[in-house]
């Protein structure tokens, strides 16, 4: 006798915290000034990719998943952190 598991339970991906995990992504990469204009979007902008992984979070755990509601909150919290790392690292202070 096998137990069936939940549908949600099986090794599925919640769809809309991935797709909100790759919008935050995309939208720090929009971050730096990639031409050298000189035109940098508003500082307000780097909020959005921290909104982007609690909602993804909420969902995900809404869905139950909650190693998914983990990963999308804990990366929307250090991609803006880690990017301006990153930047101070290979460009220099």
């Amino acid at each position: 006798m096998s137990a069936r598991q939940p549908e949600s339970s099986r090794g599925t991906r919640p769809l809309a915290t991935w797709i909100l995990m790759l919008l935050a992504l995309a939208i720090t990469l929009l971050l730096p000034d990639w031409t050298g204009t000189g035109a940098l979007l508003p500082a307000w902008f780097m909020v959005i990719p921290v909104l982007l992984g609690l909602v993804g979070a909420w969902l995900a755990h809404r869905a139950g998943r909650l190693g998914w509601a983990i990963a999308s909150a804990v990366l929307g919290l250090v991609l803006v952190p880690g990017l301006l790392q990153t930047i101070t690292l290979v460009s220099g202070p």
